[in-house]
């Protein structure tokens, strides 16, 4: 998503563009799949240009306890500060990024990528309180209870849990 700013008069401007699936290409494209829905706020003052980003899709994940494919409304905003010129600005602001006053427009689709990335979870769960799949039998516990009828105790702990026995007696 490009951003004409050259001739920007100062104030605010909205932007709204759908960004098709699979056309931004990074490495977890398939956690996206659905085309993603962009609206972006410009406020433009004197060389500065804050650029707030919604963004709005579906994600596809796998669970990581019962290993069931599911969706989920991916929602979220986030900030940039643009300015224009390299020497005069102070500021103690990280996520600052310096043009050069000649810029003609801005590519916003590395912002955007870069978000998507750092917002998949760490832990894709299905639901809260998903039950998983039970590592004897394999079977998903959330559908289905555990066929498992035998205690399977590693010999190397039978020792504790004959001290453990004589500690109760």
């Amino acid at each position: 998503m490009k951003i004409h700013i050259l001739h920007l008069e100062e104030g605010i401007h909205h932007y709204r563009e759908v960004i098709r699936s699979g056309s931004l290409h990074f490495y977890r494209d398939e956690v996206y799949p659905h085309d993603i829905e962009v609206s972006v706020e410009l406020n433009k003052f004197e060389k500065n240009i804050t650029c707030s980003v919604e963004l709005h899709t579906k994600g596809h994940y796998i669970c990581d306890r019962c290993l069931r494919e599911y969706e989920e409304d991916y929602a979220e905003q986030f900030q940039i500060l643009f300015h224009l010129g390299q020497k005069d600005l102070e500021t103690d602001e990280d996520d600052v990024v310096l043009l050069s006053p000649e810029q003609v427009d801005v590519d916003l689709n590395p912002f955007i990528k870069e978000h998507l990335i750092l917002t998949v979870p760490m832990k894709m769960l299905c639901k809260e309180d998903c039950k998983g799949i039970c590592p004897g039998c394999g079977a998903d516990l959330n559908v289905e209870s555990c066929t498992c009828q035998v205690e399977h105790i590693d010999p190397r702990w039978e020792k504790l849990r004959v001290l453990l026995n004589q500690n109760k007696s």
